[in-house]
C-alpha cells in the first residue's frame, strides 16, 4: 500500500514571507530620493542652459528652455513615477500599505509636471 501524505503548503505569513513586502521597501526608498532628484534636476536643467550659453538673467529662449527641462524632468520625474508604480505593485501583492507611498508618488509628479511646464506653456502661448 501506498500512503499519499500531502504537506500543506505554508502560509504566505508563516515565514515572515509576504510578496510585497520588498516591493514597498524599495517603493519607501524612491519616495526618499525625490529631494535628491529635485536636486539633481535642477542642477542638469541650470547647467544645459549653461551649456547652450544663456546666464540665470538672460532672458532664455522657449526652445533652449525646452532642451534643458526635458533631461531634468526626467531626473525629477524617475523616483516618483518608481514610488507610483512600486506602491501599487506592493499592494496589489497584498501589501496594503503601499497605497501611501504610490500616492505620494502620483501627487509628486503631477505637481512636478504642472510646475515646470505649465510656465513654459504660458510662455509660448
Amino acid at each position: 500500500m501506498t500512503s499519499s501524505s500531502r504537506v500543506p503548503a505554508a502560509a504566505p505569513d508563516s515565514a515572515g514571507f509576504r510578496p510585497g513586502r520588498r516591493l514597498l521597501r524599495w517603493a519607501w526608498i524612491a519616495v526618499a530620493a525625490i529631494p535628491v532628484a529635485f536636486v539633481a534636476g535642477m542642477a542638469i536643467g541650470e547647467g544645459l542652459i549653461s551649456l547652450q550659453g544663456y546666464n540665470g538673467g538672460d532672458a532664455v529662449p522657449p526652445g533652449v528652455v525646452a532642451l534643458a527641462a526635458g533631461p531634468a524632468l526626467l531626473v525629477v520625474l524617475a523616483p516618483e513615477v518608481a514610488a507610483a508604480v512600486l506602491g501599487f505593485r506592493a499592494r496589489a501583492r497584498g501589501e496594503a500599505r503601499g497605497l501611501i507611498p504610490a500616492v505620494i508618488g502620483v501627487v509628486a509628479a503631477a505637481f512636478t509636471i504642472l510646475t515646470n511646464t505649465l510656465p513654459l506653456l504660458l510662455r509660448l502661448g
